[in-house]
C-alpha cells in the first residue's frame, strides 16, 4: 500500500470515528433532552391539574365518567345540593316559626280559610296589591291547612334562590355555587322584606335569577324560548305587581342583550328577543294589570317621601341601599344590624361587586343584569332626593300604578344578584390553586446547556430542530409551570366570603331573631266572622280603628296589617293607608276616602253608616279606641241605635239598623 493510501484511509478512519462520535453525543443530547421533556410532561400535568383543578373535577364527575364507573345519576339528583343548601338556609331562618301556627308580620296575613270574593281578583276594594297571591292561598288552603301553605310558600323562597343563584354559575366550582347561593339567599334585602311580610315580592325576587337564566341560555324568540321564560316567571306571576316589576327590570336587559349559544346578535334579532320577553311578562302581568286599569284608585302623594328610602346603617341612605338595605320601615331592620361594624358588610357588598365588574364584566357574561341593577340602583334613590321625590310625584299622578315606584328600595333586587353572582366569581377565584415558575427547572437546563456545550465544541448542532438547549422546552415555550404547594390564603378567603353574609347577619336566623313566631287566631274572631257572613242582613262591614296597623295580644303585640278584610266574604269598609311615622296616609279607595271624613268628625257615626250601606260595624283591639273611649268598647257612644252582635276579649260586634235604602 502506497503512502498516499495509508493516508487516505487514516483520513476516512478519523472522520469515521469523528462521525460515529458525533452521532452518539447527539443520541446522548436526544436522550437527555427526552429525559428532560419527560420530567417537564410529568410536572406539566401536575400543572394542567392544578389549573384545570375545577374542570378536571367537573370531567371526573360528568355524566361519561359516571357512566364508566356505574354511577350515572339522572341530572336533577346531581344539582339536588344547591336546592337542599337553601332549605338548609331557610330552616335556619325560619327556626321555631315552623311550628304550626301563622306567621303574622305587618304584611304578613293569612287566614285559616279566606273566601272567594271579587277582592281576591282584584274588582273590589283597595288596588290590587294582593292579586293573585291571596287567590293562590285561597286556592292552596282548600287542599291543605292554611298554616302549613305559608311554611311552604316562605321555604319556597330560600330554596329557590338559592338554587337559583347557583344554576347561573353552572361552570363554577360547587363551593362558588353556594356561596352565591348563601349570599342571594341571606343579606339585609331577603331580612328586611321577609320581616315587613311581603312574601309575594320576595317570591318573584327569588325565581329571578332562573328568569335571567331563561333569557341568557337560549333565544327568547321562539316558542320554545318564550315557554322557557313563562315557566322561569311562574313564581313572579304568583307574587303580583311588585314581583313581576322588579322582575322586568332585570329580564328585559338581560333578554335584549343576551348573546346565547347558536343564537344570532343582529340588532334585528335583539330587538324580537327584546319586544318576546316583553309579551311574556305582559301575559304574566294580566292578573293585576287588568283590575288596575279597570277601577279608579288612589296614590296618596305623601307616600313619596315616606316609602323613600332611609339610613339603616352609619353610611347613608345611598351606602345602605348598596349595602341592600335601606327599608323605609325603621321597625323591620334585623336585630343586630347597622350598627358601625357592618362595615364588614360594606366590604363584603363592595368585594362581591368588585368580582362582578373583574370575572363578569369583563369577559361578559349575563350581559344587561349590570345595566339592570343600575338601574334599580338610581330608582331607589329616587325618592332621597328633590328632584326625584317631584318625579315620582308627577307619576303618580299621571297613574296610580306608578306607586309601586315610591318604594324604590325593593328594585335592589337585581343588584342583590349581581352581587350574589360576584361573591360566588370570587370565591372561585380565591380557592383556585396558584402557580408559580418552577426552581428546578435550572438543574435540567444546566443539564442540556452542558451537553449543548459539548456538541458545540465538537462542531454539530446541540439540540434537534424545533427544541430549545435552554431548558429542553419546546420552542417558544416559557418554562415549567408546578402547582404552588398549597394556598391556604385562598381557601381562607374563599371559606369566608361563603360563611360572611350569615355570620355578619345574625337577626334573619332563627325566626328573624323571634320576631317570626307562630300564633292562632282566637276562636272568638273567627266564629264572628261566621256570624257576618251568615246573617240574612245584607250590607257592608266597617273596621274600626280607622288604621291599617293592629297589635292584638294572640300575636304577641307584634304588628299586623288587619285580618278582617281577608276573613269576611262581605264588601269591607277599612282604612288601608298605614301610617309611616307621623304621616297618615289616605286610603286608596276613593269610597273609603269619603267615609273618613265622617269617621274623624266627632259624633254619632250612625246616620251616615246607614246611609253608606253599613250593617256590621267591627272593632277590634287595634291602637287606641277612638274618640269615643278607649278599646272597642269604647265606640258604642258613637253608635247609637246599633245592637251588639258579637263581644270577645278586644273585639266587638255591631249590627247597624237598616238605612232609608233598605240596608
Amino acid at each position: 500500500m502506497t503512502s498516499s493510501s495509508k493516508n487516505a484511509g487514516s483520513f476516512w478512519a478519523s472522520q469515521v470515528r469523528r462521525d460515529v462520535n458525533l452521532a452518539c453525543r447527539k443520541l446522548l443530547v436526544v436522550v437527555g433532552v427526552i429525559a428532560d421533556e419527560d420530567r417537564r410532561v410529568a410536572h406539566h400535568h401536575e400543572l394542567v391539574s392544578a389549573k384545570g383543578w375545577a374542570a378536571g373535577r367537573a370531567r371526573a364527575s360528568g355524566p361519561a365518567a359516571r357512566a364508566r364507573l356505574g354511577l350515572a345519576w339522572p341530572g336533577l339528583a346531581a344539582r339536588a345540593w344547591p336546592a337542599l343548601a337553601g332549605l338548609g338556609l331557610g330552616v335556619l331562618a325560619l327556626g321555631p316559626g315552623l311550628r304550626r301556627g301563622f306567621l303574622l308580620s305587618y304584611d304578613m296575613v293569612i287566614v285559616p280559610r279566606q273566601p272567594f270574593t271579587a277582592a281576591l281578583v282584584g274588582l273590589a276594594g283597595g288596588p290590587p296589591r294582593a292579586v293573585p297571591s291571596d287567590a293562590v292561598v285561597a286556592v292552596a288552603s282548600r287542599v291543605l291547612p292554611a298554616d302549613l301553605v305559608q311554611k311552604l310558600l316562605l321555604l319556597s323562597v330560600f330554596v329557590l334562590a338559592c338554587s337559583g343563584a347557583a344554576a347561573l354559575l353552572d361552570r363554577e366550582p360547587w363551593f362558588a355555587r353556594l356561596a352565591s347561593g348563601v349570599f342571594y339567599s341571606w343579606n339585609p334585602f331577603v331580612a328586611e322584606r321577609l320581616i315587613i311580610g311581603q312574601w309575594a315580592l320576595l317570591l318573584g325576587y327569588a325565581g329571578l335569577p332562573w328568569a335571567v337564566r331563561a333569557v341568557t341560555t337560549g333565544s327568547t324568540a321562539s316558542w320554545r324560548g318564550a315557554g322557557r321564560l313563562a315557566l322561569a316567571l311562574v313564581p313572579a306571576i304568583l307574587g303580583g305587581f311588585a314581583a313581576m316589576t322588579v322582575t322586568a327590570l332585570a329580564v328585559l336587559p338581560a333578554a335584549i342583550l343576551a348573546r346565547p349559544p347558536g343564537a344570532g346578535r343582529s340588532p334585528g334579532q335583539r330587538a324580537r328577543a327584546g319586544a318576546a320577553a316583553l309579551g311574556v311578562l305582559a301575559a304574566g302581568s294580566l292578573p293585576w294589570l287588568i283590575p288596575s286599569l279597570a277601577r279608579p284608585v288612589y296614590a296618596d302623594p305623601a307616600g313619596v317621601a315616606a316609602f323613600a328610602a332611609r339610613a339603616d346603617t352609619p353610611f347613608g341612605s345611598l351606602g345602605s341601599l348598596v349595602m341592600l338595605g335601606g327599608m323605609w320601615n325603621a321597625q323591620a331592620v334585623p336585630a343586630g344590624y347597622g350598627g358601625w361594624w357592618s362595615v364588614l358588610w360594606l366590604a363584603l357588598v363592595l368585594a362581591a361587586l368588585a368580582g362582578y365588574l373583574a370575572f363578569a364584566v369583563r369577559r361578559r357574561r349575563w350581559p344587561g343584569l349590570g345595566i339592570a341593577a343600575g338601574a334599580g340602583l338610581v330608582i331607589a334613590g329616587m325618592g332621597i332626593t328633590a328632584p326625584g321625590r317631584d318625579l315620582l310625584r308627577a307619576l303618580g299622578t299621571s297613574w296610580p300604578g306608578f306607586a309601586v315606584l315610591r318604594d324604590g328600595q325593593q328594585f335592589t333586587a337585581p343588584l342583590a344578584l349581581v352581587g350574589a353572582l360576584g361573591a360566588g366569581l370570587l370565591v372561585a377565584w380565591a380557592a383556585r390553586p396558584r402557580v408559580t415558575r418552577a426552581a428546578s427547572r435550572s438543574g435540567a437546563a444546566g443539564r442540556s446547556g452542558r451537553a449543548g456545550a459539548q456538541v458545540g465544541r465538537s462542531g454539530g448542532t446541540g439540540a434537534p430542530a424545533g427544541w430549545s438547549g435552554r431548558s429542553g422546552a419546546p420552542a417558544g415555550c416559557a418554562g415549567d409551570d408546578v402547582p404552588a404547594p398549597a394556598d391556604r390564603a385562598g381557601l381562607a378567603i374563599a371559606v369566608a366570603l361563603l360563611l360572611a353574609p350569615v355570620l355578619l347577619l345574625p337577626g334573619l336566623a332563627w325566626g328573624a331573631a323571634g320576631r317570626l313566631r307562630p300564633a292562632w287566631y282566637p276562636s272568638s274572631w273567627l266564629t264572628a266572622a261566621r256570624v257576618i257572613d251568615a246573617s240574612p242582613a245584607g250590607g257592608k262591614v266597617l273596621l274600626l280603628p280607622w288604621t291599617a296597623y293592629r297589635r292584638p295580644a294572640w300575636n304577641g303585640g307584634r304588628a299586623l296589617l288587619d285580618p278582617w278584610p281577608r276573613l269576611v266574604s262581605r264588601p269591607l269598609i277599612w282604612n288601608d293607608g298605614p301610617l309611616v311615622g307621623n304621616v297618615q296616609m289616605r286610603p286608596d279607595d276613593p269610597p273609603r276616602g269619603r267615609l273618613a271624613a265622617a269617621i274623624a268628625a266627632p259624633g254619632p257615626l250612625t246616620p251616615a253608616l246607614a246611609a253608606a250601606g253599613v250593617r256590621f260595624v267591627i272593632a277590634d283591639g287595634g291602637p287606641g279606641g277612638g274618640s269615643g273611649g278607649s278599646g272597642p268598647a269604647g265606640y258604642a257612644s258613637r253608635l247609637p241605635g246599633c245592637t251588639v252582635v258579637r263581644t270577645a276579649p278586644g273585639l266587638v260586634v255591631y249590627r247597624v239598623p237598616a238605612g232609608r235604602a233598605g240596608w
